[in-house]
């Protein structure tokens, strides 16, 4: 008996150190569709790329890719990875690969929501009230903290507060809001990461979701982020929490929310060349085990 279970536990580490065959799977959010196979990026009746990332996920196995095309237009989604299937093998990673393309949590208000306050400043009352950012044509516009309405003169052109559960922004001469293309957060998080191993995203901006543009909730192994971009977004550009392990290079973190870059419980993140604005809201909240920058250790808020 102990013979065989030797040899069933050596055959099982062989196999999980094995190579598998993996598929590529692409992604185009302007000539895609969702009943296409996905495994060519050009369409071609069914085998074409998919629209949306989630159907790239849903087609998807251990140790797969995926490739978007960088059309010039944000993909508007929410994306959660979770489980072996959505995991990779170590030396063959499940990959995200981004080239370039922006994931967006954003949405424009409804007409007429808006609403005149005083001279040239407007009101809107989002969906989503604890975290919030404002957008013009894709671009995240400079937040000016004000604590009553009385102090609507320090808010300059082009710029916005969030005030008692509503969004105030000054326009531009004689402009009103609809003379932007604005967009404010409403989608929760942009990618959600639970209970995989082996996974890297790379080449990839997140903006604009109402949380976090990462978030490695829990049981998160050997991920790697590579040349990301998180930027505004409502609370922080990557959280780590749980018993997560996750390492980012060559990243770039900068006009979130509350902090750029968060860890809580006994979360692991290790930073290598990486870019973490601090002239606004805090660089780093660590609350985790621990939170390395280019080798030295950071600490608290």
């Amino acid at each position: 008996m102990a013979r065989w279970f030797g040899l069933f536990t050596l055959l099982l580490v062989i196999g999980a150190s094995c190579p598998v065959h993996s598929a590529t799977y692409y992604v185009n959010n302007l000539l895609g569709s969702d009943r296409a196979t996905g495994l060519s990026a050009e369409p071609q009746a069914e085998n074409g790329p998919v629209r949306t990332i989630c159907a790239a996920l849903a087609r998807a196995g251990r140790a797969d890719r995926i490739e978007l095309a960088n059309t010039g237009e944000p993909y508007r989604e929410m994306i959660a990875m979770t489980g072996p299937h959505q995991s990779g093998l170590r030396g063959q990673p499940f990959v995200i690969d981004g080239n370039g393309a922006v994931l967006d949590g954003t949405v424009t208000a409804a007409p007429g929501a808006w609403k005149h306050v005083e001279g040239n400043v407007f009101a809107l009352r989002p969906r989503r009230l604890t975290y919030q950012q404002l957008f013009s044509s894709g671009k995240p516009l400079p937040r000016t903290a004000l604590y009553s309405k009385y102090e609507f003169s320090q808010l300059d052109p082009a710029e916005w507060a969030l005030l008692n559960g509503r969004i105030y922004f000054r326009t531009e001469g004689n402009k009103i809001p609809e003379d932007y293309e604005l967009r404010h957060t409403l989608l929760q998080t942009g990618i959600t990461l639970y209970n995989v191993r082996h996974v890297r995203i790379q080449d990839l901006v997140i903006q604009g979701f109402q949380q976090d543009g990462i978030n490695a909730h829990e049981l998160v192994r050997d991920c790697e982020l590579m040349d990301v971009d998180c930027r505004a977004n409502g609370r922080a550009g990557l959280s780590v929490g749980g018993v997560s392990r996750v390492e980012a290079l060559r990243c770039n973190f900068y006009d979130n929310g509350r902090v750029q870059v968060r860890t809580e419980g006994l979360a692991e993140l290790k930073l290598f060349e990486c870019d973490v604005d601090s002239s606004g809201v805090p660089a780093f909240d660590s609350q985790g085990r621990s939170l390395i920058a280019d080798g030295k250790p950071v600490f608290g808020p």
